[in-house]
């Protein structure tokens, strides 16, 4: 009995070493992001966005919107893309085999009509069963493909993309009008150094009620379960990318909004369709490339909200999702394994990986022990009430500040939101450790297990409801 009481003391200990741990290391890149957003505030005010507007200079950009059984918000989400606020871009959305009514959506929303189109075939992907232009909107191409997958989708849409710069996004996004305004500013200020841009997406369960007259984000969802997922989006956006921005460690360009050079992406041979998801394990390609040819670059993170996705409005969808998340953190980490702690690697090698290790790899791990922990210790009537309520108002304390620095450093960036909203936010934050982690904990842990498996599917949850007038 006394050598399962000493291994659970050290269990203990071992935890409590891993939270601090992680919890200092997410203070260290809070500091950077609050570093890096008043930089770009500074920036931001010497830039003109009129001036990119009106500029024959500014780099036009090819938009590509993979879609697959999106028949609920398509039409919307398409229009979106189409009324951005830029000089020059296409569109080219690409019905990845749907065998719901999205391709039909378009056709009867866009006014569609066949087209010949001949072009250079520079990545494999599925075969094309249809191309279409819209004759009510000249800037949309869509393509009708046999089903192969989003990066398979993104590689399709590749072949037939004219620009210099391509921007990969969701076709569950609500895009904002000024988003590539913003994105671009960063790239037109250092084309040949930034290759890749990503920005802040906000999240509601009708992302299409989201945005405001102008086309900016300026509604949040009501309900605590979308708002939890919202301030999660906000620590991962806020806390960490404009952190790992500043340390150009920033490793994973988000799908839902991911601006690259096209000859870049030409360069490393385009999306991978042997990961789970495209975007971590892209970022993380384009990072060992330039750092093992040892060539200057830069992917950025934006402090801008650029738009709005769909969240799971259901706890069997969420956990779906996030047991999906971990398994490509997982897929991608261990196949890039040979970054950590090399010198050729720099920052990211250094930081950048050991901080994914650190927070996503080994996380279920430590909190798979601390739940057996917590079990054994009711078990052997081991546990002290009192240090266990006072750890946990810590950690939740913990959270509570994390959640505020966020909605702060969010706030200052945009000023999109009621006060009333922000402060409840913040109210949450604390309860995020107990209402809302566990559920995140358990998905991190069916990630894994799926991982260790061998799973790559993509378990795509259904899309939230809507009124039978939307």
């Amino acid at each position: 009995m006394n050598v399962v009481r000493d291994l659970l003391q050290w269990t203990v200990i071992l935890c409590l070493g891993y939270v601090v741990t992680v919890y200092g290391a997410y203070g260290s890149m809070i500091a950077y992001s609050m570093l890096e957003e008043r930089l770009r505030r500074r920036r931001r005010a010497f830039e003109s966005l009129d001036r990119i507007r009106a500029s024959s200079l500014t780099i036009p950009v090819s938009i590509i919107a993979p879609v697959y059984n999106e028949a609920p918000i398509v039409a919307q989400s398409t229009r979106s893309f189409v009324e951005i606020d830029y000089p020059e871009y296409e569109v080219i959305v690409v019905n990845d085999g749907s065998t719901d009514e999205t391709l039909a959506v378009l056709q009867r929303e866009f006014d569609l009509e066949p087209i010949e189109h001949f072009y250079r075939r520079r990545y494999e992907s599925g075969p094309i069963r249809g191309l279409y232009r819209s004759r009510t909107h000249p800037k949309l191409v869509v393509i009708d493909k046999v089903n192969g997958g989003k990066a398979d989708s993104l590689n399709c849409g590749l072949n037939l993309a004219r620009y210099r710069y391509i921007c990969g996004v969701d076709g569950d996004t609500i895009l904002s009008r000024s988003c590539l305004l913003n994105g671009m500013r960063l790239a037109l200020a250092d084309p040949q150094r930034i290759v890749g841009v990503t920005g802040h997406i906000a999240i509601s369960g009708r992302p299409e009620e989201a945005l405001a007259d102008d086309g900016e984000p300026a509604k949040l969802d009501q309900r605590a379960f979308l708002a939890f997922q919202h301030s999660d989006y906000l620590r991962s956006f806020f806390n960490n990318r404009l952190g790992w921005t500043r340390l150009n460690t920033m490793l994973c360009a988000v799908g839902a909004f991911q601006i690259w050079r096209s000859d870049v992406i030409e360069e490393i041979g385009g999306f991978s369709t042997t990961f789970t998801c495209e975007d971590i394990e892209l970022t993380f390609r384009v990072h060992e490339h330039f750092r093992r040819e040892g060539r200057e670059y830069e992917i950025v993170s934006l402090p801008d909200t650029v738009g709005v996705t769909e969240g799971p409005d259901t706890l069997k969808k969420l956990i779906a999702q996030r047991e999906r998340w971990q398994r490509v953190i997982l897929e991608t980490v261990i196949s890039y394994r040979r970054m950590v702690f090399r010198r050729r690697y720099g920052a990211v090698g250094f930081v950048g990986v050991p901080f994914f290790v650190l927070s996503e790899v080994i996380a279920p791990v430590f909190e798979l022990l601390a739940l057996l922990a917590l079990a054994a210790s009711v078990a052997l009537q081991a546990l002290d009430v009192e240090p266990a309520l006072l750890t946990l108002a810590a950690l939740a304390l913990m959270n509570g500040l994390m959640t505020s620095a966020a909605v702060l450093l969010e706030d200052r960036t945009s000023r999109a939101y009621p006060l009333r909203d922000l402060v409840r936010l913040i109210l949450l934050g604390p309860l995020d450790l107990v209402i809302y982690r566990p559920f995140i904990v358990w998905a991190r842990l069916k990630g894994t297990w799926r991982y260790l498996r061998g799973d790559q599917g993509w378990h795509k949850f259904e899309r939230n409801a809507r009124p039978a007038s939307a």
